[in-house]
This record gives structure tokens, C-alpha cells and sequence, in this order.
């Protein structure tokens, strides 16, 4: 009986482990490799999904006639009406409907909302005394939109410029908590002489702008341009790092929205970037 192989064997034997191991090693090497794809895609799939919601969810709820396009955040920024832009701006700005307050859904206690219904009882209504009936809001600021009225982007939301008489689209105003819209500044009733009035409206407390600087999408909230206002007197919200672009287009009142994202930590392949696009109605 043998006890031990030969020199020969031995030989045959290490020369396959080493090419077993070779390919064992490459095999390993290409596990990891798909692994790392696999998990990165992954990641900037959902982080980009979830920027174009966070978006939209925001922008279906939007005055439609007041979006507009930026070059970028300051000041110097003027308004751009989307459609006519060239595509490349940076921002996205738009005044939001207060779709809780219609809803009814800040109040938690008895009599539940709406806390403004949107219509205006034409009949009961005069130029200097606007009668909201079903509107529960007592001293709530903010502006009002008329479906229907005519739109100057430039000037009648304020985007440029703060609103100083009610002669533009949007009107500063505030709820008396009586079923009337008087001034926002001194409670007393609005004159509305010469201005077009129509039943149904548009309440907003606030403007929102989404803003690409620099690698960060960000979100700003709570600023009121008919009052001077620009993005940056708002709340700062990131809501996403690492962004290579944020673009945007319209079609009539549909928006088309798209996030791309980056990682540029992927080896052997460079910036790895997953776009995600939503349409807006």
C-alpha cells in the first residue's frame, strides 16, 4: 500500500490549485463587482423615485397658472414662464393651493371644515364686500387666486415684485372668520371695483420652490412673494444630496419632471448616475 504521494503528484496537484484559485478569485472578484452595481443602482433608484414624488406631491397641488422657471436662486433671478424657458434653469417655483384647509383636515376638534370652501356667493357679494360662504378660517393671511382670471406672470403673482393693489391675479387678503375677505393689513373690506371677479378660487399661504445648487436639491416653504418675499426668507429643506440634474418641462398645464442622481464611488465605471422621471397633471 502507498503512504504518500510523489513528487509528480504533488507537483499535478498544486498546479491545479493554483489555477482553481485563479478563477476562484475572479469568480469572488465578479461577485463583489455585481454586488456593488447591484446595491448602488438600488440606492440611487429609490433615492431618485422618492425625490420626484416628494415633488410631485407638492406640485398636484399647485396654482397651475402661477409656475414658473429661474435661473437660480438670488435675487438678481427673474421669473420665467414655464414653456417658454429654455430648460436649463435651476429653479421651480410655484404658489401652493392650501389643500388642508379646504379639506378640513387642521381642524381635529367640532365643527370640522372645510376652512375655506372656494366659492364666492356672487349674489349676496358686492365690489366691497366679498362673501365666501362655508369658509371657517378667522383671521388666516394669505392670498387669493380667481379660476379664470386673466395672468401676467411677470407681475400679478409678485414673483418680482410685491403686490401693492388688487389689480393682479393674485389678491393679498385675509378671512374674518364672518364668511368675508377683507385686507390683510387693516381688516377693513377690499375694494374690488374694476376688478374681475369669479365664483370659484384659489386659496395659498405660501409659495414653494424647488432649487438644484450645487449638488443639492432643495426645497423652500413657507415665504409669501406677493408680500416681497423671495425663496430664500422661506424654510431651507435639503432634499437630496448628490444630484447631477433637476430638469423640467410643460405641456399646456402638464409638468414633466426628472431627478438624476450620481455616485461616483462605483470603481472602474466612473460617475454611475439613475434618472427618474413624473408627470405632473
Amino acid at each position: 500500500m502507498r503512504k504518500a504521494f510523489t513528487l509528480i503528484e504533488l507537483i499535478f496537484v498544486i498546479i491545479i490549485f493554483g489555477i482553481l484559485s485563479s478563477f476562484g478569485a475572479e469568480l469572488l472578484y465578479k461577485v463583489y463587482e455585481n454586488y456593488v452595481y447591484s446595491n448602488t443602482f438600488n440606492r440611487l433608484e429609490n433615492q431618485s423615485e422618492s425625490a420626484v414624488k416628494q415633488i410631485a406631491n407638492r406640485l398636484q397641488y399647485r396654482i397651475k397658472d402661477s409656475t414658473i422657471a429661474r435661473d437660480d436662486s438670488t435675487a438678481a433671478s427673474t421669473a420665467e414662464p414655464i414653456g417658454s424657458n429654455s430648460g436649463n434653469e435651476l429653479v421651480l417655483e410655484w404658489l401652493g393651493t392650501d389643500i388642508d384647509g379646504w379639506r378640513g383636515t387642521i381642524d381635529t376638534v367640532a365643527p370640522i371644515g372645510p376652512d375655506w370652501s372656494g366659492f364666492i356667493d356672487l349674489q349676496s357679494s358686492s365690489a366691497t364686500g366679498l362673501i365666501t360662504p362655508g369658509t371657517l378660517y378667522t383671521n388666516v393671511y394669505g392670498a387669493i387666486f380667481f379660476i379664470g382670471s386673466d395672468v401676467d406672470l411677470s407681475s400679478n403673482f409678485g414673483w418680482d415684485a410685491a403686490i401693492n393693489n388688487q389689480n393682479a391675479s393674485i389678491h393679498p387678503m385675509q378671512f374674518d372668520g364672518a364668511g368675508d375677505i377683507v385686507d390683510a393689513n387693516t381688516s377693513a373690506a377690499i375694494d374690488f371695483t374694476g376688478v374681475d371677479i369669479f365664483e370659484y378660487y384659489q386659496f395659498t399661504k405660501s409659495a414653494y420652490a424647488v432649487s438644484l445648487e450645487g449638488s443639492d436639491l432643495v426645497l423652500y416653504s413657507d415665504y409669501t412673494p406677493w408680500s416681497g418675499q423671495r425663496m430664500t426668507a422661506g424654510k431651507r429643506s435639503v432634499i437630496m444630496e448628490n444630484v447631477s440634474t433637476f430638469q423640467f418641462t410643460s405641456m399646456g398645464d402638464i409638468l414633466v419632471v426628472q431627478v438624476c442622481v450620481t455616485d461616483n464611488n462605483v470603481t472602474g465605471v466612473g460617475d454611475y448616475s439613475i434618472c427618474k422621471e413624473k408627470v405632473v397633471f
